[in-house]
């Protein structure tokens, strides 16, 4: 269950992420190539400041010992121009930046809620093997880093600094080539250097990513878990594994650190390198009257305008390795293929009589050895009760796994109406089952919007009719806020049997067709178990009833009994023949096997309902 979700992708490039991220704009495209002009303009009139600079410097130096009033003119236009072209330069990178907030905004939403939707589609078999923590932290992250990649590489740290620089290269060599080769020289050197360290500096952000998503994994089960902590009194223990998951975490990030420290002082001295040769280049242009004072001012100008931005390199890309790590496993749940999926002809299911075959189902979970399910044979006419039962681990609710399409058989088929399951969309056959688990799975939300799940349009008279029905009414109205009541974490503020009978209302709700359910092994206290049991057989009639068993009352009462053994089917029929035929029966009933009567409390009610022995799965 601990199995890393990065289990189901294999891990790819940054550069490569970096262009799947941007691809996210694809539904934006008109807006970011309307952007994408915008900073073009912009990074035009940022160019034309140095220009207009150069202009003015050497426009006062001509004017001394010359008559000035011309001067002054050039003077007060140039700098006119140079406000102008500095106020629309951020005028229009504001609006660009404002604008590229609002496309990266949607994009990581739209992710996020795609790779959401996506892990819900997948089939059992992969959730299985991922950690839910992980999961909703690659979720939270990876939506966020996108996010982020998306304005550190469109937005003012990267793309418009990137065409500034092309700008100025290309100004440079039209200008003074010497000065363009002093300024580009360098470049190769810094490109190398970020080359040759960008490989082994992504292992080392996805090794960060992944220990910090470790963190929180086991806070997640840590925090899901926090009653058995106190129970068993391991508060002092489990806090210390979280700080030494940590400090493990810290370690791989300051390892990460120091690997960029170094990238950054090469980066800064090859940046150095060329400002350097610049300047000297530049003064020696000037000294020999091949060029101005103003060109000089100009070059420098230039070359801070092409190094000023490389040198933020050192910033920007360690943070953008460390988000595309992260992206990258959102990107692992949105490309994850589920094996469980609908055939491009598969029908709603007609759901007209409700028999149920199975037919020689063969079934191994991934990794498994040996078969969990093998030869499965027996069919079970519409309307008809079949209690399953078999030692634990023997295969009972795998086959009723199966038959929800949670996983597909190596080989055989499962049949509904005479239909394989796989030519039948999941939809409709899960629209016609409802299953009653031993353990209710409630959400954090209120008791209506519990017993009402799986329903599009819940009405309160329904859901008080199913509550009736459940015997669950009575306690709903005392609970303070009746059917809003929220019923905490998994149903944390209920007792065993409330969250039973708010099960047995949502299977009333679904009405379903076909019903599973799988008896609880633990003795709830009398009335709940009563009221239970008389829910369950309200449920129970004029349906198609899959039971896994573990009263002796079920049993007699089912139309047809299952016993397995070992992945199995040991026998089929009544409890009277499988009593003469079958010796795991035999075995599971135990002493409770005999006829006698139910033993009684001191109050006259009846004690609670014998259960088989060493069932339960």
């Amino acid at each position: 269950m601990s199995q890393a979700v990065s289990a189901h992708a294999p891990v790819v490039g940054s550069g490569w992420l970096g262009w799947k991220v941007i691809s996210l704009l694809g539904k934006h495209r008109r807006t970011v190539a309307g952007l994408l002009a915008l900073i073009l303009v912009a990074s035009g009139l940022d160019i034309s400041v140095p220009f207009l600079t150069q202009r003015l410097i050497d426009q006062i130096l001509h004017s001394f010992g010359t008559d000035r009033s011309g001067a002054v003119h050039i003077l007060i236009t140039a700098a006119v121009a140079i406000f102008l072209a500095t106020a629309s330069t951020r005028l229009l990178r504001s609006f660009y930046n404002y604008r590229l907030v609002l496309a990266a905004s949607q994009a990581e939403d739209e992710v996020k809620n795609a790779a959401f939707a996506n892990f819900l589609r997948l089939d059992a078999e992969y959730h299985g093997k991922v950690n839910t923590g992980e999961v909703v932290g690659a979720l939270d992250r990876g939506g966020t880093a996108i996010y982020v990649v998306l304005n550190e590489i469109l937005g003012q740290n990267l793309v418009p600094p990137l065409l500034v620089v092309i700008g100025v290269l290309t100004s440079l060599l039209m200008k003074n080539a010497w000065i363009a080769l002093m300024v580009f020289t360098p470049l190769p050197a810094y490109v190398l250097a970020v080359s040759r360290l960008g490989g082994r500096m992504h292992k080392t952000e996805q090794q960060v990513s992944r220990a910090f998503e470790n963190v929180t994994k086991e806070s997640y089960d840590i925090a899901s878990n926090v009653r058995a902590v106190k129970k068993f009194g391991r508060e002092s223990q489990e806090g210390f594994t979280q700080r030494s998951l940590l400090q493990f975490a810290r370690g791989k990030h300051h390892g990460a650190e120091r690997l960029w420290a170094v990238v950054e002082n090469v980066q800064s001295f090859i940046a150095t390198a060329g400002r350097v040769g610049v300047i000297a280049l530049g003064g020696y242009f000037v000294l020999t009257r091949r060029c101005t004072v103003g060109d000089y001012v100009l070059f420098i100008a230039m070359q801070d305008m092409v190094y000023g931005p490389i040198s933020q390199l050192s910033i920007i890309l360690p943070k953008l390795r460390r988000n595309l790590s992260r992206a990258e496993r959102l990107f692992e749940i949105l490309e994850a293929g589920a094996k469980v999926c609908d055939a491009p002809d598969a029908q709603p299911s007609p759901g007209v009589n409700r028999s149920v075959e199975f037919r020689d189902v063969y079934f191994k979970y991934a990794g498994s050895e040996s078969w969990n399910l093998k030869s499965i044979n027996f069919t079970v006419p519409a309307g008809s009760t079949v209690a399953l039962i078999g030692p634990s681990g023997s295969g009972k609710s795998t086959l009723m796994n199966l038959m929800q399409r949670m996983y597909d058989p190596q080989s055989g088929s499962i049949l509904i109406d005479g239909v394989d399951l796989r030519k039948i969309t999941q939809q409709s056959l899960r629209d016609q089952i409802a299953v009653v688990p031993q353990e209710v799975e409630l959400f954090s939300r209120s008791i209506i919007d519990n017993i009402g799940y799986g329903r599009d349009h819940i009405v309160l008279s329904d859901v008080e009719q199913a509550a009736r029905m459940a015997h669950a009414h009575d306690f709903i109205q005392r609970c303070d806020n009746g059917y809003e009541t929220q019923v905490g974490e998994r149903g944390a503020k209920l007792s065993g049997g409330e969250r039973q009978r708010i099960g047995i209302a949502r299977a009333i709700m679904r009405d379903p067709k076909i019903l599973i359910l799988d008896e609880a092994t633990s003795h709830l206290d009398n009335e709940s178990e009563r009221l239970i049991q008389v829910a369950m057989e309200k449920l129970t009639r004029g349906r198609t009833c899959f039971i896994i068993a573990h009263r002796l009352s079920t049993v007699r009462k089912a139309d047809i009994v299952v016993v397995f053994n070992e992945g199995a089917i040991e026998a089929v029929g009544t409890h009277e023949s499988l009593w003469e035929s079958s010796p795991t029966y035999r075995k599971l009933h135990g002493l409770h096997i005999a006829e006698r009567p139910r033993p009684q409390v001191t109050d006259g009610e009846p004690a609670p309902e014998p259960m088989l022995a060493a069932v339960g799965e």
